[in-house]
């Protein structure tokens, strides 16, 4: 089966919406369905054991098998997708939950629909991948076995935040399948790029996680 990860940098993450003069990115009232061309191929997951318990696993995240995706709008509802093709992290589960979740993502490895679009997310208005080229979300706690919520501390361009998301996950022996849609205020990350005055960039952008053998 081809496993995907979709997840935002509750990931997370802030996106931008293209024009001819200036670019920008915000989340809808519902996640876009897809990105298009440049979107990472997924594989199997990877498991290790962590210990004398099997039933404990360690379930290691790429590029290859997570996604992490986010689609914006601005006030006309003119909208926009992109993700990252770069990431690391790790899954841990314990007897069939998920005990933690950690992912680094590189924002050098942005990618959206438009090549425009891609470069101003990439610079000073959004990201700043020269400044700050990784962005991390680790888990403080998780609630819940297959519909679960996830609460952690996300750092992204600079500032550190709480998110808290909700997810479904499955733990199947050496697999591990998991999706979640939710939406990050970008403008609490220090993304305050507002676009035009008459068209201004919603705030809120969705972003969209999923791992293992969930489609």
């Amino acid at each position: 089966m081809k496993t995907y990860l979709c997840l935002f940098s509750a990931v997370l993450l802030a996106g931008c919406v293209a024009e001819q003069t200036e670019t920008a990115i915000s989340g809808p009232e519902e996640s876009g369905s897809g990105l298009g061309a440049g979107a990472p191929e997924t594989t199997a997951l990877e498991t290790v054991d962590s210990g004398s318990d099997h039933d404990h696993g360690v379930y290691k995240l790429t590029g290859e098998n997570t996604q992490v995706l986010f689609t914006g709008t601005k006030k006309s509802g003119d909208n926009h997708s992109g993700g990252f093709k770069n990431l690391s992290g790790e899954i841990v589960t314990a007897e069939g939950n998920v005990e933690s979740i950690v992912v680094t993502i590189e924002t050098e490895s942005l990618f959206s629909d438009a090549d425009r679009l891609t470069g101003h997310l990439k610079n000073e208005d959004f990201f700043s991948v020269n400044e700050f080229p990784e962005l991390k979300f680790e888990s403080t706690s998780i609630e819940g076995e297959q519909e679960i919520t996830v609460t952690g501390t996300l750092t992204m361009h600079g500032q550190t935040g709480q998110v808290s998301f909700p997810a479904k996950v499955l733990v199947d022996g050496d697999t591990v399948s998991l999706t979640s849609e939710f939406k990050v205020d970008r403008t609490k990350f220090g993304m305050n790029y507002v676009g035009k005055p008459d068209d201004p960039i919603n705030a809120d952008v969705d972003i969209r996680i999923v791992v293992g053998e969930s489609q």
